[in-house]
Parts: C-alpha cells; sequence; structure tokens
C-alpha cells in the first residue's frame, strides 16, 4: 500500500530458457547453460553483474556474488562498479531500460523476447485523453541532481545535564 514508485524493467522471455546479458557497449549475450556470476565477471573487469528484476528506483543497486549462478529466463545488466550499492535514479533506471530495448530490438531473439518498462508514479501522474483509450496515465519525469546519499560524520555537541 501506499505510493510506491516502481520503475523495474518486467522482462518476458516466452518459451526460452535462456538466460541474457546486456554488456555496458550494448551487445547482447546469451547464456543456455549454467554459468556463475565469476566467469563473466573475469572477462569484464570493473563491471559487476545485476539482476534487472531486482532494480527500483530510489533503492540501491545490489550485485550478484561471484559464486551465483545465472538464473534462466531471466535478464542480467553489466553495471560500472562506482554504481554499485549506489541508489538508483529515475534517469539511469531509463538509461538501463532503453539499451535494454535497443538489445532486444535489434537480437536475433526479438521475436521471443520483450521488455516493458513499468514506470507509475501513482501520486505525479497526469491524465491525459488518448484516441483509442479514454483515459491515458503517463509519468512525469523527475530529475536528480544527487546520485546516492553519504552520511554526514559530524561532531555531536554535548552540552551538560542539569538536575
Amino acid at each position: 500500500m501506499g505510493n510506491a514508485a516502481s520503475c523495474a524493467p518486467s522482462i518476458i522471455i516466452s518459451g526460452s530458457s535462456v538466460a541474457k546479458v546486456l554488456t555496458s557497449d550494448g551487445k547482447m549475450q546469451i547464456y543456455t547453460r549454467p554459468v556463475r556470476a565469476a566467469e563473466l565477471m573475469l572477462e569484464n573487469p570493473g563491471q559487476f553483474l545485476c539482476n534487472s528484476s531486482t532494480l527500483r528506483v530510489g533503492h540501491r543497486i545490489h550485485g550478484l556474488l561471484a559464486d551465483e549462478e545465472l538464473e534462466l529466463r531471466r535478464f542480467y545488466f553489466f553495471l560500472p562498479m562506482e554504481l554499485l550499492y549506489s541508489v538508483l535514479t529515475y534517469e539511469e533506471m531509463s538509461a538501463l531500460t532503453y539499451r535494454a530495448s535497443k538489445a532486444l530490438k535489434h537480437g536475433s531473439f526479438n521475436n521471443l523476447s520483450k521488455i516493458f518498462p513499468v514506470c507509475i508514479f501513482p501520486s505525479e501522474s497526469k491524465r491525459t485523453e488518448g484516441s483509442d483509450r479514454d483515459v491515458v496515465l503517463e509519468p512525469i519525469e523527475r530529475y536528480s541532481k544527487q546520485r546516492s546519499w553519504r552520511p554526514a560524520l559530524e561532531t555531536i555537541v554535548e552540552t551538560p545535564c542539569r538536575l
């Protein structure tokens, strides 16, 4: 319940037992066999693997552990190490969704895979009139200058307690 924002790419891979990995240069890698994250990260130094279904705007980006196997019928991103444990912004999610859509569209498996970005901000959506539907909800773009939160370590000044 509440006004939670969800903006995670929902990947539907119908009828195929593959794991798809999108590299930072936009190339799609497809694995039909079980493969561990460590094998792939050795080939791509300075990057980590991230499961697309765990990405949420406003939440920290968690990478796969080295000994984790890629699950079939899942979509993964290679991201630069600077993004590990940083808070995912709407702009970054949009860029990832765009890259994934482009790679899936131009890939040879485009009839088996589709990506549907689900970006709905319930409290911030505006209503417009559409030709084929009466009401269409469009998300409002939000921009943030802050990438991730860092704690401020300041000295706490104590005052004497009066009895």
